[in-house]
């Protein structure tokens, strides 16, 4: 990803946690509206006429009671949102309408009030767009569609009035709206800065566990075969060493060498050689039956398989699957002794770990079994008790 898509990219997830917020932090607001609603209701009951408050209080309530259904759907599908922009829009909308109807109702009842009642309105006001600093910190859009239609057409009306206190009143509305705007842009830069730090910084985990997998990987995976390499091995067998120690059961290894494999090289070049390394190791994976079984590049041309809670019998049958597996490719080597194509020599050994016994026994005794079984003549299977379930090698035609 280049510098400037991982800009946009950050820059969009920037605003798809905008949005989000914006939404979690208003979930409980419209109760809060309904309830200055009332408030309201309570200081002109006696100034105003009963079919404005009538009128003014269930626009209100309607508003607010679609903006809490609407609230609860979009928490329900949230973490499915893909496209917040519609949402977004629809958000700015309401907040325009719902700061146009508090301010048309207060602009109609203001000049029916008392001076005493009028200030309590404008108190009311006062701590309406602090409340809104807060909800709307996430989003300028919101903000300063609520802010805007709440204040101005009451301001404007006001000032129309003309009167001594009146001008007062509108000098010192006009310094706390551009107190409060300033206000809300300090603290929307703080809380976007917040958003876009901590996706950053989820995005710097995400690429360091990445990386840090890879590495992982690359340190226990085969670079050319893509199966476990002899450090996994290792590990894997010290494990499972221990668990057949605990469990008193039967841990068999079986170690495997390609047989004239400097000959195919020679013959055809190491990239084929590479090539017959990768079929060798795919044949083997495929050929673990169990989620135990474990096969591992020992080196070079050598190959192991790890078959653990399996006995002597048991490991040679297996061997025996891989041996034909192998021989079942049919891969082409003519400088091969003992058939013109490709063969493998298996090692055995399956022990029963005792209590002064280490891992290194089984892998000894199985790399024992292999230089048997190379001695022997190739192409065959060896155990330490030298069992010969395969005949000497002869040639494959």
């Amino acid at each position: 990803m280049s510098e400037a898509e991982q800009s946009d990219h950050i820059n969009e997830a920037v605003y798809a946690e905008q949005i989000r917020l914006l939404y979690a932090v208003s979930k409980y607001r419209p109760a809060l509206h309904i309830i200055s609603a009332l408030v309201v209701v309570l200081i002109v009951l006696d100034s105003v006429p009963l079919p404005y408050i009538t009128v003014w209080v269930l626009s209100l309530f309607v508003l607010n009671t679609y903006r809490i259904i609407d609230i609860g759907k979009v928490q329900k599908i949230i973490d499915e949102i893909d496209d917040w922009r519609p949402l977004h829009i629809r958000f700015v909308l309401f907040s325009a309408v719902l700061g146009l109807v508090y301010s048309l109702g207060f602009t109609l009842i203001f000049t029916q009030l008392t001076l005493i009642h009028q200030v309590y309105i404008l108190c009311l006001i006062a701590t309406l767009v602090p409340a809104g600093l807060v909800s709307f910190a996430s989003d300028r859009y919101s903000f300063y569609a609520y802010f805007y239609s709440l204040c101005v057409p009451l301001l404007l009306h006001i000032l129309l009035m003309a009167k001594s206190p009146y001008i007062s009143i509108s000098i010192c509305a006009v310094a706390f709206m551009a107190i409060s705007r300033q206000l809300f842009l300090w603290n929307h830069k703080v809380i976007k800065n917040s958003i876009e730090l901590k996706l950053k910084n989820e995005e710097l985990v995400k690429s360091l566990q990445e990386t840090n997998t890879r590495l992982q990987q690359q340190n226990i995976i085969d670079d050319l075969t893509k199966i476990p390499n002899r450090r996994h091995f290792d590990e894997i067998l010290e494990k499972e060493w221990l668990r057949a120690k605990r469990i008193r059961t039967s841990l068999a290894l079986l170690m495997i060498d390609i047989d004239f494999f400097k000959q195919y090289n020679d013959t055809y070049g190491h990239l084929k050689g590479d090539e017959c390394l990768k079929q060798i190791a795919t044949v083997l994976s495929n050929n673990m039956n169990r989620p135990g079984d474990f096969v591992a590049r020992y080196g070079g041309e050598e190959f192991c398989i790890l078959i653990p809670d399996t006995d002597m019998d048991g490991a040679i049958t297996f061997a025996e699957m891989v041996h034909s597996a192998i021989i079942g490719l049919k891969i082409d080597n003519p400088g091969s002794e003992v058939s013109k194509y490709l063969t493998i020599s298996i090692g055995i050994a399956a022990i029963v770990p005792k209590h002064d016994d280490s891992y290194m026994d089984l892998i000894y005794t199985s790399d024992k079994a292999l230089y048997k079984a190379k001695s022997d003549g190739r192409n065959i299977i060896r155990s330490k008790e030298t069992l010969e379930r395969n005949p000497k090698p002869k040639l494959v035609i």
